[in-house]
């Protein structure tokens, strides 16, 4: 019984580990609490007063859409009720360089609108070992014919606000 409280503690509350004791002792179980890496990616958002633009004080003059590069904008299928798949949102094909993560990086994607103001955000890459060049699905409601700008940061971790390093301008 004592084996199988180790275990659902390690699932439910991180690693565990378990001495043996003598048969006439019971087993403790001691719990250490898991790293707070997903917690703190689940719970994070990017600054909401940003300068956006060439002007960001994230960005390095000359560097923008060098290493990185939004290579399209278009938009998006998600699927609804029933599997019938609709129009809403846009999909950001993007490359970064090559070895990088933009999972571990902790990269995201921002749609702004033509004043300036965000729409939306999600990150480049939902899941662990992306590879260099993907596509990110970004739900949003946008307007028909209107203008927008798509900008991609790097390293958004837990205490920066990231480094503008790619833009691209469309319309819905």
């Amino acid at each position: 019984m004592a084996g199988v409280f180790a275990s659902v503690s390690v699932v439910a509350l991180g690693t565990a580990s378990a001495e043996p004791q003598g048969s006439a002792e019971s087993t403790k179980a001691a719990v250490q609490a898991a790293p707070a890496t997903d917690s703190a990616r689940a719970h994070w958002q990017p600054p909401t007063h940003r300068n956006g633009g060439p002007g960001d004080p994230g960005t390095e003059p000359g560097k923008l859409n060098t290493d990185y590069l939004i290579s399209e904008v278009s938009p998006a299928q998600f699927r609804g009720y029933w599997y019938q798949s609709h129009v809403k949102g846009v999909s950001v094909t993007w490359v970064v360089p090559s070895g990088r993560d933009p999972y571990n990086g902790w990269d995201w994607i921002e749609i702004l609108d033509s004043k300036g103001k965000r729409v939306t955000w999600d990150w480049a890459c939902g899941n662990a070992n992306c590879a260099a060049y993907g596509s990110t699905l970004i739900d949003a409601n946008l307007t028909k014919g209107a203008e927008y700008r798509a900008l991609y940061y790097s390293d958004g971790g837990r205490v920066t606000k990231g480094k503008l390093q790619a833009e691209f301008e469309f319309w819905a």
